[in-house]
């Protein structure tokens, strides 16, 4: 097995989502006068509360209290569960290409994400986790990406050279904050560029 490493984030790499599906869902259970349809209309305190979340700073009955109450939302925990994880899509072209590389290398994910979203989607692909050998989660690490001790958290597991990681995320924040640290990470745009920056990096398709 190669020494390198390869690392891809999951929400719009991996899988795709949408959020705004899950608006429409929630909003079924929130009364007529309060209804909110574009999520830059949410408050800070909602978008606060989401960052908590995915650093495991609340529980999942916590961030479903809270974000009930900040949107006005009627439904049991139960449905609000089943609307928060009806948002993904599977990225088939991208798990083809990792696919490709399991066995070969040491693959990883590195994630913002939470306890809900990550328990549903480990339990419909479990042949997508399958393939990595390593999965970073900001809820479980108390970090969220672009973070730089989230990466340096990374580094300091494989205990090898930063440039020996290749990174893959579809935010140039979270790109930027990698290559800080030394990590040759790039922005996900689409699999057919993906395929061009592994080969760049010398990694076998």
């Amino acid at each position: 097995m190669s020494d390198k490493i390869i690392i891809f984030d999951l929400g719009n790499v991996i899988f795709k989502f949408d959020l705004f599906r899950f608006i429409k869902l929630y909003i079924k259970k929130v009364p007529d006068d309060k209804k909110i349809t574009d999520f830059n209309a949410l408050s800070p305190n909602c978008l606060k509360t989401a960052q908590l979340y995915e650093t495991g700073d609340i529980s999942s009955l916590d961030f479903y209290d809270q974000l009930a109450k900040e949107m006005h939302y009627t439904g049991t925990y139960n449905e609000f569960a089943v609307v928060w994880n009806n948002i993904f899509e599977l990225i088939p072209e991208t798990v083809d290409v990792i696919a490709s590389l399991s066995g070969r290398y040491h693959l990883g994910i590195l994630s913002n994400t939470n306890e809900l979203h990550f328990n549903f989607l480990k339990e419909r692909y479990p042949q997508v986790f399958s393939l990595f050998d390593k999965i970073f989660l900001s809820y479980e690490m108390r970090l969220r990406k672009p973070d730089r001790e989230i990466f340096e958290n990374v580094i300091k597991h494989y205990n090898v050279l930063p440039s020996k990681i290749f990174f893959s995320d579809d935010l140039e924040r979270n790109i930027h904050a990698a290559q800080e640290t030394g990590i040759k990470a790039y922005v996900y745009t689409n699999t057919m560029e993906l395929v061009k920056q592994l080969k760049q990096e010398q990694i076998e398709i």
